[in-house]
C-alpha cells in the first residue's frame, strides 16, 4: 500500500523526526536462515543475528509492528511454499516471466484476523548484506530495505483505512480486477523511491526493464487477441491481458519511483540525472510512452496522503489502465457485481 510521510515531508527511513522513534518490531519477530555454505551453522547464526540487528535499526524509522518473520533461504520457491498464509490462502510461488524471476517478496499473511507480513528472500540477493566493503552490499541493502518498506506501507494501510482493512472492499468485480492490475504501480513506486538512496544508479536497470515491457506489450496483447478472435475463449484471453498489464504497471512503479528519487536529488547525481532524463525522453516517444506522465500523476495521491480515505485513490490509476485497454480494443464495465469485457470487431486491424 502507500507510504506514510513524517512532518518533514521525507519518506526515507531515518529522516526527520523518525530517528527518535522506538523500535517497532514485535517481541515475537524472528529471523530464519535456511541453508548456508557447507552447512556452516555458526556462519548462519551470525548472519541471522546481523539481519536481526539491521531490522531492529530499520524498525525505528519504519512501522514493522506486523512483521512476523524474515526468511532467508537458498531454496526460495520452497521457502515461499512453506509459509502458512492463513484463511486457506494457497501457498505463494515466485513471480516469473521472460524478463526475470522474482527472488524477494513481502508475503501478506493473516493472523487472528490481522494482516501481517513474512519477508522471504533468496540468500544470493542479500548474502553480502553485512559486508560493507563488498561491491554487492548496496544491492543487498536496497533489496532488504525495499521489502521492509512494503511492510511499513501495508501497516500504514491497515492502521489508517476507514473501518479497518476488511472495509477495503471494491464496489464490484470490475473495480477489484482493475485495482489488482494497477496496485503494483503505486506499491513498487513507494518501495523503490524510498529505498533508492541505497543504490541510485539502479534507476537505469529499472528503466531498461520498463523499456522492454513497453516495447513488447503490444505484440503480446495482439497475439492473445488473435487467438481470442479464433477461439472466442475470453476465459483464456483475459488472464493473459491481466498478467501482461499488471507487469507493465509494476515496471512503471519500479522505474518511476527510483528515477523520481534521483531527480529529486539531482544536484548530487548530475551525470545520472542526464542519463535518466534521456532515457525517459526515449520512453515517452514509444507507443505506450503516454503512460509515463499519466502514471506519475496517478501515483501522486498515494505518495502525498497522510492517511487512507478510501479506495477512490485508485481511480486515476484505473483511468490509465482503462485508457490502455480502450486503445487495444477492450472496454470494461460492471454488470451488477460482475466484470464484463467488450471487444467489438471492427475490421482486420482488430486482429
Amino acid at each position: 500500500m502507500s507510504n506514510e510521510q513524517d512532518d518533514t515531508n521525507s519518506n526515507e527511513p531515518g529522516a526527520g523526526n523518525q530517528v527518535d522513534r522506538p523500535e517497532t518490531l514485535p517481541a515475537t519477530f524472528r529471523v530464519n536462515v535456511r541453508g548456508w555454505e557447507e552447512n556452516d551453522e555458526e556462519g548462519a547464526r551470525k548472519f541471522g543475528e546481523g539481519v536481526l540487528a539491521i531490522t531492529k535499526k530499520f524498525s525505528t524509522a519504519l512501522d514493522l509492528s506486523r512483521l512476523e518473520e524474515v526468511v532467508i533461504a537458498w531454496d526460495y520457491p520452497a521457502a515461499l511454499a512453506s509459509i502458512d498464509r492463513g484463511h486457506g490462502t494457497p501457498p505463494a510461488t515466485p513471480t516469473a516471466n521472460e524478463y526475470g524471476e522474482g527472488q524477494a517478496m513481502a508475503l501478506q499473511v493473516v493472523r487472528d484476523n490481522e494482516i501481517w507480513n513474512v519477508v522471504v528472500i533468496w540468500t544470493g540477493l542479500v548474502r553480502q548484506l553485512l559486508e560493507p566493503e563488498h561491491p554487492n552490499q548496496n544491492l543487498a541493502f536496497q533489496t532488504f530495505l525495499h521489502e521492509l518498506i512494503h511492510v511499513d506501507d501495508l501497516r500504514f494501510f491497515t492502521r489508517t483505512f476507514p473501518g479497518g482493512w476488511k472495509a477495503a472492499t471494491p464496489k464490484n468485480k470490475r473495480e477489484g480486477a482493475l485495482q489488482s492490475i494497477v496496485n503494483p504501480c503505486q506499491s513498487e513506486y513507494s518501495a523503490q523511491r524510498r529505498s533508492a538512496s541505497a543504490l541510485p544508479g539502479r534507476a537505469i536497470d529499472m528503466l531498461d526493464m520498463l523499456e522492454k515491457a513497453m516495447n513488447d506489450v503490444e505484440a503480446q496483447i495482439r497475439t492473445a487477441r488473435l487467438e481470442y478472435r479464433v477461439t472466442g475463449d475470453l476465459d483464456n484471453y483475459w488472464p493473459i491481458v491481466t498478467n501482461r498489464l499488471t507487469f507493465l504497471f509494476q515496471a512503471l512503479g519500479y522505474a518511476l519511483g527510483h528515477s523520481d528519487w534521483v531527480l529529486e536529488n539531482r544536484s548530487d547525481y548530475p551525470d545520472l540525472v542526464k542519463e535518466i532524463e534521456e532515457k525517459l525522453a526515449s520512453l515517452k516517444a514509444m507507443q505506450e510512452g503516454w503512460m509515463i506522465d499519466a502514471c506519475r500523476d496517478a501515483v501522486r495521491p498515494f505518495w502525498d496522503m497522510s492517511e487512507w480515505q478510501g479506495l477512490e485513490v485508485y481511480d486515476p490509476l484505473i483511468e490509465v489502465a482503462e485508457q490502455f485497454l480502450n486503445r487495444h480494443g477492450m472496454y470494461t464495465r460492471a454488470e451488477g457485481h460482475e466484470l464484463y469485457v467488450d471487444m467489438p470487431y471492427t475490421g482486420l486491424h482488430d486482429l
